[in-house]
Formats: C-alpha cells, sequence, structure tokens
C-alpha cells in the first residue's frame, strides 16, 4: 500500500499568470497657438515708481518701476500688471544756487519693460523721441509733497512709452 505523499511535496498548481498592467492613455495636450502681436510705436503704458528716489542721488543711478495695469494691444496682454520697467537717472540735478536761483532739474529715462513672452520691449519717458540722445523727463512728485530728502517717493505714477515698433508672442 502506498501512503499518501507528504505535506511539503504536495502538488502545487500554478497562480493564474496576472495580467499585464493597463497601458496608459497617450497624454494629449491641446495645441497652444502662439500669436505674434505688433506693439506700435509711442503706445502709453502706466507705471509706478517702486522705490523713493533720494533727493541726492548720482548720474546713471538706476531706477525700477512696475507696469501699473495690464497693457493690451488688440486683444492680447503683452505687458502684465506688475511687470518691471527700468529707468535710469540722466542728471542728478544740482543744489539750487544762492536763494534759490540757478540748478538744475533731476532728470530721468526710461530703459525696458518685461513682456508676457520674456522678452524686453524697449521704452521711453516721453511721447516723442529725443532729438539729440534718449528721452529724458523731469522726476517729479506727482500729487505728493516733495521732502529734502526725496525727489519722489514710491508709488509716484508716471507715464512710459513705446520706443519704435516691436512685438510679442502671446499664447492664444
Amino acid at each position: 500500500a502506498t501512503s499518501p505523499p507528504p505535506a511539503s511535496a504536495a502538488v502545487s498548481t500554478p497562480a493564474p499568470a496576472a495580467a499585464p498592467p493597463p497601458t496608459p492613455a497617450p497624454v494629449t495636450r491641446p495645441v497652444e497657438k502662439v500669436v505674434v502681436v505688433a506693439v506700435i510705436d509711442g503706445s502709453p503704458l502706466r507705471i509706478t515708481l517702486a522705490a523713493d528716489i533720494p533727493a541726492e542721488v548720482e548720474e546713471g543711478q538706476a531706477l525700477r518701476f512696475v507696469a501699473a495695469a495690464d497693457f493690451r494691444a488688440g486683444d492680447f496682454v503683452v505687458i502684465q500688471k506688475g511687470a518691471a520697467v527700468t529707468g535710469a537717472i540722466v542728471d542728478g540735478g544740482t543744489k539750487k544756487k544762492f536763494l534759490g536761483i540757478g540748478g538744475s532739474k533731476m532728470t530721468f529715462r526710461l530703459i525696458q519693460v518685461d513682456a508676457v513672452d520674456g522678452h524686453k520691449l524697449n521704452v521711453r519717458a516721453t511721447s516723442g523721441r529725443g532729438a539729440d540722445g534718449p528721452a529724458t523727463r523731469p522726476v517729479d512728485t506727482g500729487n505728493q509733497k516733495r521732502t529734502k530728502d526725496i525727489a519722489a517717493a514710491a508709488g509716484t505714477q508716471y507715464i512710459a512709452y513705446i520706443e519704435g515698433e516691436q512685438t510679442v508672442s502671446v499664447q492664444k
């Protein structure tokens, strides 16, 4: 008589083969259309002074402004509110001479603004181009009162103008 096989020698049946994991569906992304938008020369852009301009400042001192609102060209925003605008002091002005007579007024020029596509657009400080050099304008305080230590306070509003026709690539 044969004895039953020991429990360790029991014949095991193979487990059913695991089904392969499902193949993920291909990721489809919408095709982003890029539109090249022309920005017209002389277009005005509202900007705000980001930091105080000291009353005593050297020629060449960098100035920082920000775009006060979105700037549109047609249906497209080409410069977002808060975009960085760079400028520089052209003439630091001189102290008034005897009895407040004489001296020159502090002036600045604008250089560039950040567009939505990451490129820099050239800007100027006046609506017309400067005949002999970059367009400059006086530093003023707008509605704010000027102090002995500050020529213009942060928050002072100015208008920048696009310098020459330029293009910006925006996503539709």
